[in-house]
């Protein structure tokens, strides 16, 4: 079975300080995209980004499953913002998604204890 492996987006730029300005819906478009490939894949960690600065630096954007939460609420007010409305239900599902598997596994230890 051939692993799946989630394609980050690329952001070309002359300097990586004004990207999370000059790129801000496809970023937030991106982490939304990876913390869905996160949560459905199991995985601790996404690289949701590369930034290529001048065509010689790359530097990869990666997202932490204990940050997903944060950043779902940090990027579903960027994407209202943008109108991207599908994205913003899309982030309220794996946040509740989340928050369910949390509960269950709050509820095991419960009974365990």
């Amino acid at each position: 079975m051939k692993r799946k492996r989630f394609q980050p987006i690329q952001i070309f730029a002359n300097s990586p300080s004004d990207i999370f300005e000059t790129h801000r819906c496809e970023i937030a478009k991106a982490i939304i995209d990876g913390v869905s490939f996160g949560i459905r894949n199991k995985k601790d960690a996404v690289d949701f980004a590369e930034v290529i600065v001048k065509e010689m630096i790359v530097i990869t954007l990666s997202i932490h499953s204990k940050e997903f939460i944060q950043l779902l609420d940090e990027n579903i007010q960027i994407l209202v913002e943008y109108e991207e409305y599908e994205l913003c239900a899309l982030a309220l599902k794996l946040k509740n998604k989340i928050n369910k598997t949390n509960e269950k596994v709050t509820e095991k230890i419960r009974v365990m204890v």
